[in-house]
């Protein structure tokens, strides 16, 4: 006993030594002590709030939701806290889905509210991990209050749950589903709480039951119609898209229409990468339409302004330029990248459900940067054909179809009752086979309202008439000046005209000297008929021009005697040239005069009249006309006037004369070799005909400069690669060595590129991680900033 209480007092000694010693560390630390106990009570209370009993549709953590790409804009969705308490244990939740599930054709009612079908409707039912409470079931048990019932209010929070929602959200979802689901004003968080229970059905319930399977293409029809009223919610398109294409492919009802579909928001979906993928394997070629489509929603193709501000003209240039470029149409190579169908679940419960991936046996031609690099060349070739009419567009929007704007676009892209009466005309003129005079106001009446015609424009007509086999006299690139609208110009068929668009020297000094022949055969006043038949024969010893410039000259010279040049103004220029200048002009007429070996009397009488204009010996002309190459000119045929100079005969004996259709192609050379000097020499006398410089063109304010094509200063490859690395916010390694393979190169050196470039600009990489690897949305944010 004495041991027992010698032990306690002991013991009782010993506390209050301690205790004492607690005292004094207290009063010299007690601000440690006090943050410590702080800290204490501080666990404490966190560890009994987590051990309290509930259930919820699961943990929330606050997050973005995942992105597919840059342009997807979450903002509209609430970041909430924690979702409230659930009375139910998990003991008792049940995962027998098909009690709950409101089939398709039926419905169910609460509260006033007739619901309608596909719902989740019952107390208890599990979530797709078995744990919590779905999100998606309409619990009636749960109180409402209908009062706060605005479904187009935000109420909701940022992942919905009916469970978790209000007594007003719930009455609001109520009345939304009762409403038929489809007004457009919804908040959109009552509509995700909606496709919640359509994914969970499909994603869950598909795979255990057979009444849930044969639902999938109701559920398809929902989610499509849900789409075609909240497509504007870039987050509800993401999600609901990606899985209206995993339910299309699971249930094999890819389409494959012979026109492609419209893009979505901008953006090629997966019908389209599909049935392009089977173009490839059936190696059929690549439609036009089906091109264009893969051009505008491709996010590494270039579409400048003059695409976006005319797309219909760009449409029918493109559709134009490509058979042109590639014929029937594209062969698409087979690569080894397998299309996939990837669905990220809206409703997070369904994360890891192990069934929202799905690899079709095609490849996936998309992610080829050959392809599409011949696209983008077409492309490129329809905006620059474009362009100027899209500036003037750009500055006179209202004059879409006049004339101005027409002028600055090719024949064949002009409007087509415009392009009809065009195309009359030219028919016309090619079966006449001879140019037509007719006054300049007659042809402009052909075409749509005028704003003044300037030098460019008229510019802009000749260069539409060629294309559209039409030649007009008088015309800039020849020599041409601008008419008056009462002035005559002359029209001429020529299909070939579009390659002959310049003056050669011959056909300068060929037309230069029609010029000066018919200034002296107008010297009286006018040009009278024997004149005129004699200018129309004079035509034939051009035998040294091309076929296209002699139908032109033929034409320019109806346009000159209808308006024949003054001779007083060209004899002033005469008299400054020097002798040797008008000795050669005289040489070649001549020259050409005995092109054909046959010299009519009226040619000697133009000659002679020449001679006299250029001031030079008349005898001189009789010598050049018997110096021949091969046997003698035929000067006067027998039987032919006498009246003018007597010519001696030739001192040699005469040989046969050469038909007119045997040409002496020696002097058809000595035509080519002097053509440029007389053209030269001439042109000084004409000197008001010498087109003016042509002012530069305008710069557009509109039109952006393109930096699409320079992704964090990389090159064009690995830009490319890189705006396909941006469509996915993951990818496992095995795809990217397959994509990377596909656009020849090697999946590390690619990476390592652009992840410094993505360093030198904004100070982060690109990408994360190495199995999976992941896309930086941190940088996706700022590049599309």
């Amino acid at each position: 006993m004495a041991r027992r209480k010698s032990s306690v007092s002991g013991w009782l000694l010993a506390g209050l030594i301690a205790l004492g010693l607690l005292v004094q560390a207290v009063e010299k630390y007690w601000p440690l002590f006090l943050t410590i106990g702080t800290f204490a009570l501080i666990i404490w209370l966190v560890a009994v709030f987590r051990t309290k009993p509930q259930v919820t549709s699961e943990a929330h953590t606050p997050r973005k939701r995942a992105r597919s790409s840059s342009r997807h804009d979450f903002a509209s969705l609430d970041d909430s806290p924690a979702y409230g308490a659930s009375e139910i244990s998990p003991a008792k939740l049940s995962k027998d889905s098909e009690k709950f599930w409101v089939a398709p054709g039926a419905s169910r009612s609460l509260k006033g509210y007739e619901l309608g079908d596909m719902i989740y409707f019952g107390t208890g039912l599990a979530g797709g991990t078995g744990v919590f409470i779905e999100p998606a079931l309409v619990d009636p048990k749960l109180r409402i209050n209908t009062k706060g019932a605005e479904y187009t209010v935000r109420q909701l929070n940022y992942w919905p749950s009916y469970t978790q929602a209000s007594p007003e959200a719930r009455a609001a979802y109520l009345k939304w589903l009762a409403q038929g689901r489809e007004d457009p004003k919804t908040d959109i968080g009552y509509v995700f709480l909606y496709f919640y229970g359509l994914e969970r059905r499909a994603l869950v319930d598909s795979f255990q039951s057979k009444q849930a399977q044969a639902e999938l293409a109701a559920i398809e029809r929902e989610v499509q119609r849900l789409l075609s009223v909240y497509s504007y919610n870039n987050s509800f398109h993401f999600y609901a898209s990606s899985f209206r294409d995993w339910l299309m492919v699971r249930r094999g009802n890819l389409p494959r229409p012979v026109d492609p579909p419209p893009l979505e928001q901008g953006e090629l979906n997966l019908v389209h990468r599909y049935c392009l993928g089977q173009f490839a394997l059936s190696k059929t070629p690549l439609p036009a339409p089906w091109a264009l489509t893969w051009l505008h929603g491709d996010p590494a193709a270039r579409l400048r302004t003059p695409a976006t501000r005319c797309p219909d003209i760009f449409k029918r240039a493109f559709m134009r330029q490509y058979a042109l470029d590639h014929g029937e149409g594209l062969k698409l190579p087979i690569n080894k990248t397998r299309l996939k169908v990837i669905h990220q679940p809206g409703n997070r419960v369904l994360y890891n459900t192990g069934t929202t991936k799905i690899i079709l046996d095609q490849p996936d031609v998309t992610v080829l940067s050959s392809p599409l690099k011949k696209l983008q060349a077409t492309a490129d070739t329809c905006m620059a054909q474009i362009d100027s009419y899209s500036r003037y567009i750009g500055r006179n929007p209202d004059r879409a179809e006049s004339a101005d704007a027409l002028v600055e676009l090719p024949f064949p892209l002009w409007p087509p009752r415009t392009q009809q009466r065009i195309a009359k005309l030219a028919y016309t003129l090619r079966t006449a086979g001879k140019p037509m005079a007719t006054p300049f106001e007659k042809l402009q009446s052909l075409l749509p309202e005028w704003d003044g015609v300037t030098r460019k424009k008229y510019q802009g007509l000749t260069r539409v008439l060629s294309e559209a086999g039409l030649g007009i006299e008088p015309d800039f690139a020849f020599g041409g000046k601008l008419p008056k609208p009462d002035a005559k110009i002359v029209l001429f068929s020529d299909e070939h005209i579009a390659t002959h668009p310049d003056a050669t020297p011959e056909y300068a000094a060929a037309a230069l000297t029609l010029r000066l022949a018919v200034a002296v055969s107008a010297a009286d006043g006018n040009v009278g008929s024997e004149e005129r038949d004699l200018l129309e024969r004079q035509l034939e010893d051009w035998l040294h021009l091309d076929p296209s410039h002699r139908r032109r000259l033929q034409a320019h010279m109806r346009w000159l005697i209808s308006d024949p040049p003054p001779l007083g103004n060209l004899k002033k220029h005469i008299e400054d040239l020097p002798t040797y200048a008008r000795e050669a002009i005289g040489d070649f007429m001549t020259e050409v005069a005995k092109a054909d070996n046959q010299v009519t009397p009226e040619e000697v009488k133009l000659l002679e009249k020449v001679y006299k204009l250029l001031d030079l010996e008349v005898q001189g002309l009789y010598s050049k006309l018997h110096t021949v190459a091969e046997g003698p000119v035929t000067v006067r045929p027998v039987g032919g006037s006498t009246t003018g100079h007597t010519i001696p005969p030739p001192p040699a004996p005469p040989a046969p004369a050469k038909p007119s259709d045997d040409l002496d192609m020696e002097r058809i050379a000595v035509l080519h070799a002097e053509s440029e000097k007389v053209s030269n020499i001439l042109s000084k006398i004409f000197t008001e005909t010498m087109p003016e410089p042509e002012p530069e063109p305008i710069p557009d304010p509109d039109d952006e400069i393109d930096t699409r094509d320079s992704l964090l200063s990389l090159d064009d490859a690995h830009s490319i690669f890189a705006r396909k690395l941006l469509t996915r916010t993951e990818w496992s390694r095995d795809e990217l060595e397959e994509l990377a393979e596909d656009h020849g190169m090697l999946l590390d050196g690619a990476l390592e590129t652009i992840n410094e470039a993505a360093f030198d600009t904004h100070d982060m990489p690109l990408t994360e991680g190495d199995e999976p690897i992941e896309i930086n949305q941190e940088i996706i944010e700022e590049l599309t900033a």
